[in-house]
């Protein structure tokens, strides 16, 4: 059997169900790739009460461990944020329903649902993108046709800035913002908001114009994780929501 359980967006989000689902296991794995907790592994080992085997990208998405396992055994495989939102463990998901194996999915709060925290309206939001670091003699922008698109729209746009935490790669927002005024060649993006640490103790929402906001230091923003928000059309209630985020 697998149990893909959620910890929600700090790490310490597991659900009474989840917490079953661990209890009963043989063996408990976890990959924190696609993010990262603000705990560390002994305070979640602490909360599940049980060890925890921490994999990498490849353990996951090569090998695929935790599948493997859960053919002879009970795993319970544990993930950041919601458990099928990343596409890795949707193809986990869909192998293990193939394959006959015992399936359970408990859910936790992930971006898509905590973004609200912004004061925009989640129907709003349109196709989300990410903005990644360019690399020798590529430099994707497909992030910025999405933002075109969802403006034609009135609609958001959620950004996921550069994380590869197994290669210590954590975009800040400043570089984000730099990337995208970069792409931005018909200047469509005047206002932003960043969004740090969503869901945590220390979380930080700022909104202000990009060419100001672009312009601080990326120590002003903290630690990771951080999104950006580019707004569409905005009600007055989204409007007045934000303001209260605004810099200065």
């Amino acid at each position: 059997m697998l149990a893909l359980i959620g910890l929600g967006l700090d790490g310490t989000e597991i659900s009474a169900k989840g917490l079953s689902h661990v209890a009963g296991s043989d063996e408990v794995f976890a990959e924190f790739y696609t993010s990262l907790p603000c705990v560390d592994m002994c305070d979640i080992e602490r909360i599940v009460g049980k060890p925890i085997t921490v994999l990498t990208r490849e353990d996951v998405e090569e090998r695929e461990l935790p599948l493997e396992r859960a053919r002879d055994g009970i795993v319970a495989f544990l993930v950041m944020g919601d458990p099928l939102v990343a596409t890795t463990h949707i193809s986990l998901a869909a192998r293990a329903r193939e394959e006959g194996i015992p399936l359970a999915i408990c859910h936790a709060s992930s971006i898509y649902s905590a973004i609200g925290s912004t004061g925009l309206m989640l129907y709003k939001f349109g196709k989300s993108a990410s903005i990644v670091y360019p690399e020798k003699n590529y430099f994707p922008k497909s992030f910025y046709e999405t933002i075109v698109q969802n403006k034609k729209r009135g609609l958001h746009t959620l950004l996921f800035l550069d994380l590869k935490a197994d290669r210590d790669i954590y975009m800040n927002p400043v570089d984000g913002m730099r990337l995208l005024r970069a792409a931005d060649e018909e200047t469509i993006v005047s206002t932003i908001i960043v969004a740090s640490r969503i869901g945590w103790k220390s979380e930080k929402i700022v909104y202000g114009e990009v060419s100001e906001l672009s312009s601080l230091d990326a120590s002003f923003f903290g630690p990771p994780p951080h999104c950006i928000v580019v707004p569409g059309e905005m009600h007055f209630a989204e409007e007045e929501y934000v303001e209260l985020f605004r810099y200065g």
